[in-house]
């Protein structure tokens, strides 16, 4: 116990902790903080969200064929609403605008009728016109969902799985791509901190006993060649409590978003950006991407152990890290984070990808370990 106490206290040193906070501090402000302090992203984003949340509150998990009826009906209400506005103005009457059909086909090349149309949209921002131009797609994707979804298809395989979408009713979930979309950056960002910090914290775990020569003395002992395959389990141990502190950080400031009310809304929509091999929910899907980080967490940090035992300085150790690092980034998060179990992916691809990455790092980290057990005291 008082090697794990001792060995965790050197991880989480004081200065490493500081500079910890400081790197996640930049790291939030760069990358993270834009998909908070801009959820919904500007219009027609907050319009699409404000109407989500309403036909949550109205319909619950799915539309039926009923409640769709009710949500032509909010359609014609908010047209109504719109030829009431247009036809309380003058300056539209005088431009021969006199409904929303007038309206939805003006000449935008005409100077006078850009400029009604850009006093109504963009200085006035009147959220009827913002609303109504996404409640006819919203109807138009209700009315000719399975050819939508189908469409998505590109081999048998896709088609078999929409299909049984269609079959459960899945496709009618009250869930849209503006709460995903952001939801699917806000992870992908936080795993990079998550995944920099544990390169940071974990790196210097051999690289610091060997620059001051505390390994020659760990040597002269059978006890002290164990402390190398110790250093391992109290790395990982470290991994996971740095890790849960930061998604309980992250994941208080994602609360901030109000998405919590599409937490049991199935992302199987029609309205979303992605279909899913899986009939996961909106809060299964966060679980199964939190999974994932704390899995690549722990193949960072045995990466990171690994370089560290054969690096002899931190400039080999950095060289060696940064173009892990920037393809893990670039490429691996694109498909094992970024809309994690997307149908245009094999079905068992990020499930095979997580176990062939912790097989390959626990591999290499095996046989540094065995080497290190019969190694020779060099000077």
């Amino acid at each position: 116990m008082s090697i794990i106490l001792n060995e965790l206290k050197k991880i989480f040193n004081i200065k490493s902790i500081i500079l910890l906070i400081l790197i996640n501090i930049v790291m939030y402000f760069l990358f993270i903080e834009f998909y908070i302090t801009n959820f919904p992203n500007g219009r027609p984003a907050l319009n699409i969200y404000n109407m989500f949340v309403e036909m949550k509150e109205l319909y619950g998990e799915y539309m039926d064929e009923k409640e769709f009826e009710d949500f032509k009906l909010k359609y014609e209400e908010a047209v109504k609403e719109a030829n009431e506005y247009i036809q309380l103005r003058e300056d539209f009457k005088t431009a021969g605008i006199n409904d929303y059909e007038d309206f939805k086909n003006m000449d935008l090349e005409d100077e006078e009728q850009y400029r009604l149309y850009s006093d109504v949209i963009f200085d006035k921002k009147i959220d009827t016109f913002w609303e109504l131009p996404w409640r006819e797609e919203y109807i138009k994707y209700y009315e000719d969902k399975e050819r939508l979804m189908l469409a998505q298809a590109s081999n048998s395989k896709q088609e078999l799985r929409i299909m049984e979408i269609l079959n459960k009713g899945l496709e009618t979930s009250v869930f849209n791509d503006v709460i995903f979309s952001n939801y699917n950056h806000f992870i992908k960002n936080v795993t990079i901190t998550i995944l920099l910090s544990v390169m940071f914290i974990i790196t210097p775990t051999y690289l610091r006993d060997y620059l001051v020569k505390v390994n020659y003395l760990q040597y002269t002992s059978k006890t002290g060649r164990r402390i190398f395959k110790k250093k391992i389990l109290i790395s990982l141990l470290a991994t996971f409590i740095l890790v849960t502190i930061q998604f309980l950080c992250f994941f208080i400031i994602y609360s901030t978003n109000n998405t919590s009310m599409f937490f049991n809304s199935n992302i199987n929509s029609i309205y979303n950006i992605i279909i899913s091999w899986y009939d996961l929910t909106f809060i299964q899907y966060i679980i199964l991407t939190v999974i994932g980080v704390y899995l690549l967490a722990f193949v960072f940090t045995l990466i990171s152990l690994l370089v560290s035992s054969i690096g002899k300085n931190y400039i080999t150790v950095i060289g060696i890290q940064l173009p892990i690092a920037l393809v893990s980034f670039t490429i691996l998060l694109k498909y094992l984070i970024h809309y994690m179990t997307n149908i245009s992916y094999p079905k068992y691809f990020w499930a095979l990808s997580y176990m062939a990455l912790i097989m390959i790092s626990s591999i290499f980290m095996m046989i540094r370990w065995k080497k290190e057990e019969k190694a020779d005291i060099l000077y």
